[in-house]
């Protein structure tokens, strides 16, 4: 890649490009950073792209085979799988150390439950507690103040005004 300021265009270089018939491309130098960004996954996502042995062609072509799907040693898949479990119980212990309740248990069977979604959505949540009759909205207005005259007699202090000078 080369970029050359006088004209403000970069020369990218590569293998030869089986459609285009020519192994390089000449743009702006805005062009090209519109093509990089493109490369920037969204906020909190991630871009994975897999290639060589991870790539689905090579999995796919070793299961056809009858190959492993990784060479990853079983130790390592099971201190993964033990990390997750790790993480799961705490979250649960937390969760019933603060609400003195199990989030993963039935209230009504006492059965063992799972997490199947995560619903983040405000309007989703709305409509599934409206449609279990647990929607409370939120009080707008509060109650109007009271007036002096129902305050405690101990509450009425007399306000004390301390003149601070002026800063120059």
């Amino acid at each position: 890649m080369t970029y050359h300021a006088a004209s403000g265009t970069v020369i990218y270089r590569s293998k030869m490009h089986l459609a285009l018939k020519r192994n390089f491309q000449v743009m702006s130098g805005a062009q090209w950073l519109k093509l990089l960004c493109k490369h920037i996954p969204d906020r909190y996502e991630q871009l994975v792209r897999y290639c060589g042995w991870y790539s689905s062609r090579n999995r796919g072509a070793r299961a056809a085979k009858g190959a492993p799907a990784a060479t990853i040693s079983s130790g390592v898949t099971e201190d993964l799988s033990e990390f997750a479990s790790h993480a799961k119980a705490a979250w649960a212990r937390l969760i019933r150390k603060v609400y003195e309740s199990d989030p993963l248990e039935c209230p009504k069977c006492r059965g063992p439950m799972r997490v199947i979604a995560l619903i983040e959505d405000p309007v989703v949540v709305r409509r599934i507690l409206t449609h279990l009759g647990r929607w409370q909205p939120k009080v707008l207005e509060r109650a109007p103040p009271v007036p002096p005259e129902a305050w405690p007699a101990h509450a009425s202090l007399p306000l004390t005004y301390h003149p601070v000078p002026d800063i120059a």
